[in-house]
């Protein structure tokens, strides 16, 4: 029994849906409990898992982001944000992946932003979805930060709250990066040069600059 995907046990039980992997929403499927998304310290989706028999795990979806050369006016430019893609895992009775199935990734309509000086001048690419997917991750990388270190929230808050707020809104983090980067309070930097306990040697003040977009 180990061997059959757990999904497919299901709808062979119930005469499900033609007893097809394809597109299912598993959200319809009431022998399915699900939790909420992990999301990671930088806010960004990692899996959504739904179960069978309260803690048998039986389908896991992971989530990526996907970058790349675009294309824009014959000039290339690498390493920019395209669009999310996601991975339907299938599990079996021995908690293994059985098999995966890769989703037709969503690309975003990239429109250039130019550095508004008049000269039509391109520093990047952006389209709504992606803004409104960045502009999440960073609220929830900050209210990742406040559940788990409130202390280490408030003092980054309380220090740098105009420019750490223009990063929130904005997502530009040059000004609050300098900031941290040339902190001269002595007791504020001892707390930055604090070892991060699980990621060591990692610094307080090394983990905040990773975790900003």
């Amino acid at each position: 029994m180990n061997a059959q995907i757990v999904l497919e046990n299901y709808l062979d039980k119930y005469q499900t849906l033609g007893n097809t992997l394809s597109d299912i929403n598993f959200d319809n499927l009431s022998f399915f409990t699900t939790k909420e998304k992990i999301i990671d310290m930088k806010g960004q989706w990692v899996s959504k898992s739904y179960y069978a028999e309260k803690d048998k795990e039986a389908i896991r979806i992971t989530y990526e982001k996907l970058y790349g050369t675009h294309t824009h006016n014959g000039v290339e430019w690498p390493n920019i944000f395209l669009g999310v893609g996601k991975t339907i895992h299938y599990l079996d009775w021995a908690c293994e992946i059985a098999y995966s199935k890769n989703k037709q990734p969503e690309y975003f309509d990239l429109q250039p932003v130019f550095v508004g000086d008049g000269t039509e001048t391109v520093v990047g690419f952006s389209s709504q979805k992606q803004r409104q997917i960045l502009k999440e991750e960073r609220r929830s990388a900050d209210d990742y930060l406040q559940a788990k270190n409130p202390n280490l929230y408030a003092l980054l808050y309380a220090r740098y709250t105009a420019t750490y707020e223009y990063y929130l809104k904005t997502g530009k983090k040059a000004d609050l990066v300098t900031a941290i980067n040339g902190e001269t309070d002595p007791d504020i930097n001892a707390v930055f040069n604090n070892l991060v306990f699980g990621y060591e040697p990692m610094t307080v003040r090394e983990l905040i600059l990773m975790n900003l977009q």
